[in-house]
């Protein structure tokens, strides 16, 4: 072998930093933790924070109550998109879905305390179809013809 291609290089084994950097430019020394963001966890942890905001307005899209399927599907559909989308956790999506569905089943008893239907009443007294007692007086007429 020649000597100039058996040198042995060290070969340094870098461990990759986090990429966020501070207001004055400089790089954050620590670690990555999740390789998706680039982040270490202390960095990770403030953006989650950050983007798992308020998403109470894109959900009610300016419904005030829930009176009708048709309000509490819509709700649905989006938080399905939001779901979709991967903006909120999936527990707190099933809380939220869960919570749809005692609206949905508390509709029809709403409903029924805001226009009661009219009550409709079977077992009226019949009318009276029995012979007359016959009388003292009907006996004789009916024994003198």
């Amino acid at each position: 072998m020649n000597q100039e291609t058996a040198v042995l290089t060290e070969v340094k084994l870098v461990v990759p930093h986090c990429s966020a950097r501070t207001p004055s430019g400089r790089r954050c020394r620590m670690a990555i933790s999740d390789p998706k963001s680039g982040l270490c966890f202390r960095h990770a942890a403030v953006r989650l924070k950050e983007t798992s905001g308020d998403f109470s307005e894109a959900l009610v899209c300016g419904i005030r109550e829930f009176h009708s399927a048709v309000d509490i599907n819509h709700v649905l559909g989006e938080l399905y998109k939001l779901l979709a989308a991967d903006k909120i956790s999936p527990r707190r999506g099933a809380v939220m879905a869960y919570t749809c569905s005692l609206l949905l089943r508390t509709l029809p008893a709403i409903e029924n305390e805001l226009e009661p239907e009219p009550q409709i009443i079977f077992d009226l007294p019949r009318p009276r179809r029995d012979p007359e007692p016959e009388t003292s007086e009907s006996a004789r007429t009916k024994g003198s013809v």
